[in-house]
């Protein structure tokens, strides 16, 4: 498939997308609650929205059948499958047990992403996390209790976001102890948030947690309005700075971490006449759009913390490495970091030929993707844009209008 940007500026305003990170803790919490309307197909959700919305169904439907299994599709959705699996067990494994066993299907790469953080928490409170190799699902059995958890956060705070909305659906006080670094800390932020929204506060003192017991009983009368998503918006402010687009409906007061994009590409703005580094631990999301802008904005950039993007819907490490290494970009990686360096125009500026990139069937590095063509006004030939439906599917139809030949 060619996209080109040959000859041409892009000029129009686009609204960044709902947030991901958002919506799936409110449709959770929400349905915590009682909210079941909520869970309506709508054509305009993303694949991983949809993807949480058929989970909750699942547990709903398991629920009132008192269902000795329940199966939830979480596609390739890594936040679905984080979430709901204490969220899930505690709803039918827990004190009024209805099911028997959870069967967690996965699509992509997600069956090959780490459990064993989650897993190592849960097994001490009755629950055993399994993979099943044959049908690349995750098995989830047992009888889950309340009690003292304790996880290793420098994997994910999404195993620690599952279990602040998972406590508050037993009669009994739970605590949440987190172990090593915690990471992306602005997400664990955001489930306090929709917690404190719907009246289930939990208390944070260091690296503890006391979530709220006793069943959920917040008020789900109010509109359901999910505010706009900086992970996309990320992309569209680094399209702004090589376009004329306009981007709407990103909160600057938000609590949302990947809002950092603003400083990113601020600091972008100074002059800098030494090698400079920055920090991706908070915001793996985004840190691909650092990586493809940098060479066009610093001599030398490094970015840190970088490791846990090789664990995505692809390797992201090797994924922007070998689209950087299509232009001539030079690059170099250790176990955490990424050092991308200026890039240097060759003799043929026009690129005549189409640059050759991978989307790697992932929703980022296809984002990538285009960015490089804008920012080079050149034509890319890429094998699949339809991974944009995991998170931002309306872009499409921007790609065809705006960038088709």
């Amino acid at each position: 498939m060619i996209i080109s940007a040959a000859d041409r500026k892009l000029d129009f305003t686009i609204a960044a997308p709902p947030s991901k990170s958002v919506y799936h803790r409110e449709l959770i919490v929400r349905f915590l609650c009682g909210d079941t309307a909520c869970l309506s197909p709508d054509d305009n959700d993303n694949n991983d929205i949809k993807a949480t919305k058929a989970c909750l169904r699942s547990l709903d439907a398991a629920r009132k059948n008192r269902s000795s299994e329940a199966v939830l599709p979480c596609g390739e959705s890594g936040s679905t499958i984080r979430f709901l699996i204490p969220v899930a067990a505690a709803y039918l494994l827990g004190e009024d047990k209805v099911s028997q066993r959870l069967v967690f299907t996965t699509e992509g790469r997600l069956f090959d992403r780490p459990f064993g953080e989650l897993a190592d928490a849960m097994k001490p409170h009755g629950i055993r996390i399994e993979k099943d190799p044959d049908t690349r699902s995750i098995i989830v059995t047992g009888h889950m209790t309340p009690g003292k958890y304790v996880i290793d956060g420098s994997v994910s705070s999404q195993y620690i976001s599952g279990l602040l909305m998972a406590l508050p659906l037993f009669d009994a006080q739970s605590s949440i102890e987190v172990t090593g670094q915690m990471k992306s800390v602005h997400y664990i932020e955001l489930t306090l948030d929709a917690l404190s929204k719907y009246k289930t506060p939990a208390k944070q003192e260091g690296n503890t947690f006391l979530p709220s017991f006793g069943g959920y009983k917040g008020d789900i009368s109010g509109q359901f309005k999910v505010e706009g998503d900086w992970s996309n918006g990320a992309f569209l402010l680094c399209l702004q700075k090589w376009s004329d687009i306009k981007v709407t409906n990103l909160d600057p007061a938000s609590r949302q971490g990947d809002k950092a994009i603003v400083d990113f590409l601020k600091f972008a703005d100074e002059i800098h006449s030494e090698p400079v580094t920055w920090d991706c631990t908070d915001t793996p999301d985004i840190a691909p759009y650092m990586a493809v802008v940098s060479p066009f904005l610093f001599g030398q950039m490094t970015l840190t913390g970088i490791g846990r993007l090789r664990i995505k819907e692809s390797d992201r490490v090797k994924a922007v490495r070998e689209q950087l290494g299509a232009i001539g970009v030079k690059t170099e990686e250790t176990e955490d970091t990424l050092t991308i360096y200026e890039y240097e125009s060759p003799r043929n500026e026009d690129h005549k030929e189409p640059i050759v990139l991978s989307s790697y069937n992932d929703h980022r590095m296809a984002m990538c993707a285009i960015l490089i063509a804008v920012i080079l006004k050149a034509r890319v030939d890429i094998d699949d844009l339809k991974c944009l439906n995991k998170s931002f599917p309306e872009f499409q139809e921007i790609i065809r209008r705006e960038l088709m030949p």
